[in-house]
């Protein structure tokens, strides 16, 4: 038996209760290029508002837009960027799982968040998610649905890779072995996870509304949830076998 949305909520809420500070402090990063990419969201926003108003329908607007469109979010800068959050961004989530587990014995400090910039996890964990990236592009290209069903059915691969890294010699394994595990765990889940981002759509919102404040508490909070989801899921197949439980994997 499964969480129900709302229970796997208040796990988080309970495991968190008296640390949301510190919770914060490991977000802290994601949080800051949050409340950044906002702002800059607002500034281009106005800029363009600007330029409607004084150069409606000329050229000069025309020329501004796609001037912004080939500098904003296109360039290689901004996939190292996104991959460089990316990486911070599974050290907070991969710190809230051990939260889950271990309750107050876990380490949630800051300098967690930059947990897999080491010699170990770096490189395995960018194959995964290029691979990834890869794959949803490609499903996208046929339509948009194909690639959002994948995006949910590859999501779990970077949670795997965690439990199995910490008892066993990954270097063994492909980063296609943990997507695609991922994918056969998510079996009829994928609606589950769905859901689960539908209820935050609201949190969502109040974010750019309070002009990014509201992500001190947000990001923690849905990172938390979305750990505790794939922990409900997994149910610790992928721990320690002194850990895990009777199931078997399913690849390794």
């Amino acid at each position: 038996m499964y969480k129900t949305t709302a229970e796997l909520k208040n796990e988080v809420k309970d495991a968190l209760r008296g640390r949301w500070s510190s919770a914060i402090k490991l977000s802290l990063v994601p949080i800051v290029f949050q409340i950044i990419a906002i702002w800059f969201l607002y500034l281009v926003l106005g800029t363009i508002v600007y330029f409607v108003q004084k150069y409606l329908g000329g050229s000069s607007m025309d020329t501004y837009i796609s001037a912004n469109n080939n500098s904003s979010g296109n360039g290689p800068g901004s996939y190292i960027l996104n991959f460089l959050l990316t990486f911070l961004t599974l050290g907070v989530s991969f710190t809230f799982l051990d939260v889950l587990r271990q309750g107050k014995k876990a380490d949630m400090s800051f300098k967690q968040a930059f947990r897999l910039f080491n010699g170990v996890d770096f490189v395995p964990i960018f194959l995964i998610n290029i691979l990834m990236y890869i794959f949803q592009t490609l499903w996208s290209m046929l339509f948009i649905i194909p690639g959002i069903v994948k995006t949910y059915a590859y999501s779990q691969s970077n949670f795997i890779y965690k439990d199995l890294s910490e008892h066993k010699d990954v270097r063994t394994l492909g980063a296609t072995s943990f997507i695609t595990e991922s994918r056969q765990l998510m079996n009829g889940h994928k609606g589950r996870l769905f859901w689960l981002d539908i209820t935050f759509i609201g949190w969502y919102l109040l974010v750019p509304l309070t002009g990014g404040l509201a992500a001190f508490y947000v990001t923690p909070y849905v990172s938390a949830t979305k750990a505790a989801f794939y922990n409900d899921l997994s149910k610790g197949k992928y721990l320690a076998p002194e850990e895990e439980s009777s199931d078997e994997w399913t690849n390794f």
